[in-house]
Protein backbone atom coordinates (compact mmCIF):
# COMPACT_ATOMS: atom_id res chain seq x y z
CA UNK A 1 0.00 0.00 0.00
CA UNK A 2 3.12 2.07 0.94
CA UNK A 3 4.50 2.14 -2.53
CA UNK A 4 1.37 2.24 -4.26
CA UNK A 5 0.82 5.79 -2.84
CA UNK A 6 4.58 7.09 -3.48
CA UNK A 7 4.05 5.98 -6.89
CA UNK A 8 0.93 7.46 -7.02
CA UNK A 9 2.45 10.90 -5.38
CA UNK A 10 5.24 10.44 -7.64
CA UNK A 11 3.17 10.19 -10.95
CA UNK A 12 0.96 13.56 -9.92
CA UNK A 13 4.79 15.15 -9.56
CA UNK A 14 5.55 14.52 -12.99
CA UNK A 15 2.47 15.37 -14.10
CA UNK A 16 2.63 18.75 -12.36
CA UNK A 17 6.15 19.05 -13.88
CA UNK A 18 4.86 18.51 -17.29
CA UNK A 19 2.18 21.16 -16.88
CA UNK A 20 4.77 23.68 -15.30
CA UNK A 21 3.08 23.42 -12.39
CA UNK A 22 3.34 22.41 -8.54
CA UNK A 23 1.15 20.41 -7.01
CA UNK A 24 0.69 22.45 -3.89
CA UNK A 25 -0.28 25.56 -6.18
CA UNK A 26 -3.12 23.26 -8.09
CA UNK A 27 -2.10 24.99 -10.90
CA UNK A 28 -2.34 22.46 -14.07
CA UNK A 29 -3.06 19.86 -12.72
CA UNK A 30 -6.90 19.40 -11.63
CA UNK A 31 -7.71 20.66 -8.05
CA UNK A 32 -8.59 18.25 -5.15
CA UNK A 33 -11.19 20.69 -4.00
CA UNK A 34 -11.77 24.38 -5.91
CA UNK A 35 -13.50 25.86 -2.96
CA UNK A 36 -12.11 29.13 -2.00
CA UNK A 37 -9.79 28.97 1.21
CA UNK A 38 -11.78 30.61 4.37
CA UNK A 39 -9.20 33.47 4.84
CA UNK A 40 -7.08 35.00 1.62
CA UNK A 41 -4.31 33.45 0.41
CA UNK A 42 -0.91 34.27 0.53
CA UNK A 43 2.02 34.71 -1.90
CA UNK A 44 -0.92 35.02 -5.01
CA UNK A 45 -0.84 37.69 -7.25
CA UNK A 46 -3.43 40.78 -7.44
CA UNK A 47 -4.56 39.75 -9.94
CA UNK A 48 -5.74 43.24 -11.34
CA UNK A 49 -7.17 43.66 -14.61
CA UNK A 50 -4.09 44.09 -16.59
CA UNK A 51 -2.77 40.86 -14.17
CA UNK A 52 -4.64 37.52 -15.19
CA UNK A 53 -5.93 35.55 -12.60
CA UNK A 54 -3.84 32.43 -14.34
CA UNK A 55 -3.48 30.80 -17.38
CA UNK A 56 -3.37 27.57 -18.71
CA UNK A 57 -2.27 26.22 -22.39
CA UNK A 58 -1.85 23.59 -24.03
CA UNK A 59 -0.97 22.47 -27.64
CA UNK A 60 -1.42 20.10 -30.52
CA UNK A 61 0.32 16.77 -30.10
CA UNK A 62 3.36 16.66 -32.89
CA UNK A 63 3.33 20.45 -33.52
CA UNK A 64 5.41 22.14 -31.12
CA UNK A 65 7.00 25.05 -33.34
CA UNK A 66 3.47 25.64 -34.89
CA UNK A 67 2.11 28.69 -32.04
CA UNK A 68 -1.53 28.35 -34.07
CA UNK A 69 -1.58 25.02 -32.60
CA UNK A 70 -1.86 26.25 -28.97
CA UNK A 71 -4.71 27.23 -26.83
CA UNK A 72 -4.17 29.59 -24.21
CA UNK A 73 -6.98 30.41 -21.56
CA UNK A 74 -6.74 33.46 -18.86
CA UNK A 75 -8.58 33.87 -15.79
CA UNK A 76 -9.63 37.25 -14.85
CA UNK A 77 -11.00 38.73 -11.35
CA UNK A 78 -12.88 41.79 -11.97
CA UNK A 79 -13.20 44.52 -9.16
CA UNK A 80 -15.89 44.13 -6.51
CA UNK A 81 -18.13 46.51 -6.88
CA UNK A 82 -21.79 47.85 -5.59
CA UNK A 83 -24.18 46.03 -7.47
CA UNK A 84 -26.25 47.82 -10.03
CA UNK A 85 -28.68 44.77 -10.95
CA UNK A 86 -29.12 44.12 -6.81
CA UNK A 87 -28.90 46.57 -5.13
CA UNK A 88 -27.63 46.00 -2.09
CA UNK A 89 -25.09 43.42 -2.66
CA UNK A 90 -21.85 43.89 -3.20
CA UNK A 91 -20.75 41.57 -6.85
CA UNK A 92 -17.26 40.34 -8.24
CA UNK A 93 -17.51 39.06 -11.73
CA UNK A 94 -14.46 36.28 -12.68
CA UNK A 95 -14.28 35.79 -16.33
CA UNK A 96 -12.14 33.15 -18.64
CA UNK A 97 -11.19 34.31 -22.14
CA UNK A 98 -9.55 31.35 -24.30
CA UNK A 99 -7.74 31.64 -27.83
CA UNK A 100 -9.85 29.36 -29.40
CA UNK A 101 -12.87 27.23 -28.72
CA UNK A 102 -12.41 24.62 -25.97
CA UNK A 103 -14.84 21.41 -25.21
CA UNK A 104 -15.34 22.81 -21.18
CA UNK A 105 -14.54 25.56 -18.96
CA UNK A 106 -15.64 25.33 -15.31
CA UNK A 107 -15.36 28.43 -13.18
CA UNK A 108 -16.04 29.27 -9.17
CA UNK A 109 -16.07 32.94 -8.03
CA UNK A 110 -15.67 33.96 -4.23
CA UNK A 111 -15.70 37.08 -2.60
CA UNK A 112 -13.72 38.04 0.44
CA UNK A 113 -14.59 40.84 2.96
CA UNK A 114 -11.56 42.07 5.54
CA UNK A 115 -9.68 39.05 4.32
CA UNK A 116 -12.34 36.36 5.71
CA UNK A 117 -14.46 34.67 2.68
CA UNK A 118 -17.91 35.77 2.56
CA UNK A 119 -19.72 33.80 -0.22
CA UNK A 120 -18.68 31.87 -3.02
CA UNK A 121 -20.84 30.67 -6.36
CA UNK A 122 -21.52 26.72 -7.13
CA UNK A 123 -19.21 25.56 -10.04
CA UNK A 124 -20.54 26.44 -13.62
CA UNK A 125 -19.82 24.28 -16.68
CA UNK A 126 -19.90 25.99 -19.89
CA UNK A 127 -19.32 23.70 -22.93
CA UNK A 128 -17.94 24.40 -26.82
CA UNK A 129 -17.09 27.81 -25.97
CA UNK A 130 -13.89 30.28 -25.62
CA UNK A 131 -15.30 32.13 -22.93
CA UNK A 132 -17.22 31.78 -19.62
CA UNK A 133 -17.80 33.80 -16.67
CA UNK A 134 -19.36 33.26 -12.83
CA UNK A 135 -19.99 35.16 -10.32
CA UNK A 136 -20.65 36.00 -6.43
CA UNK A 137 -22.77 38.77 -4.36
CA UNK A 138 -23.39 39.06 -0.68
CA UNK A 139 -24.88 41.62 0.92
CA UNK A 140 -23.51 45.60 1.33
CA UNK A 141 -21.57 46.35 4.45
CA UNK A 142 -18.90 48.70 4.83
CA UNK A 143 -15.13 46.82 4.66
CA UNK A 144 -12.19 45.93 2.15
CA UNK A 145 -13.44 43.78 -0.42
CA UNK A 146 -11.84 41.20 -2.91
CA UNK A 147 -12.84 38.04 -5.57
CA UNK A 148 -11.02 35.02 -5.97
CA UNK A 149 -11.33 32.84 -8.67
CA UNK A 150 -10.69 29.35 -9.80
CA UNK A 151 -10.89 27.84 -13.52
CA UNK A 152 -10.67 24.49 -15.06
CA UNK A 153 -10.51 23.82 -19.17
CA UNK A 154 -10.98 20.71 -20.79
CA UNK A 155 -8.99 21.32 -23.86
CA UNK A 156 -10.07 19.45 -27.61
CA UNK A 157 -8.46 16.12 -28.23
CA UNK A 158 -5.14 15.79 -29.24
CA UNK A 159 -4.13 18.53 -27.13
CA UNK A 160 -1.61 18.17 -24.23
CA UNK A 161 -1.82 18.20 -21.70
CA UNK A 162 -5.95 17.27 -21.72
CA UNK A 163 -7.40 19.73 -19.10
CA UNK A 164 -5.35 22.84 -17.07
CA UNK A 165 -6.72 24.69 -14.15
CA UNK A 166 -5.65 27.64 -11.92
CA UNK A 167 -6.83 29.82 -9.44
CA UNK A 168 -6.05 33.70 -8.42
CA UNK A 169 -6.99 36.63 -6.32
CA UNK A 170 -8.79 40.25 -7.52
CA UNK A 171 -7.51 43.73 -6.25
CA UNK A 172 -8.82 44.72 -2.87
CA UNK A 173 -11.56 47.34 -2.99
CA UNK A 174 -12.87 49.49 -0.43
CA UNK A 175 -16.47 49.59 -0.36
CA UNK A 176 -19.28 51.56 1.20
CA UNK A 177 -22.84 51.44 1.20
Amino acid sequence: MRVRRMAVAASMAVLALLAGTSPATGRGADAADPSAPATVPTGQGRGALDDPAGAVEAGKSGSDADAAAVIRCEGQVQRPHNSTHVPGTVNVVVTVSCTAPVPEITTRAALYKNGQLVNQSTLRTQHNTRTAQNNAAVRCSPGNYRGWMYFKVVFPPGYNPPTGSANGLGQEVPITC
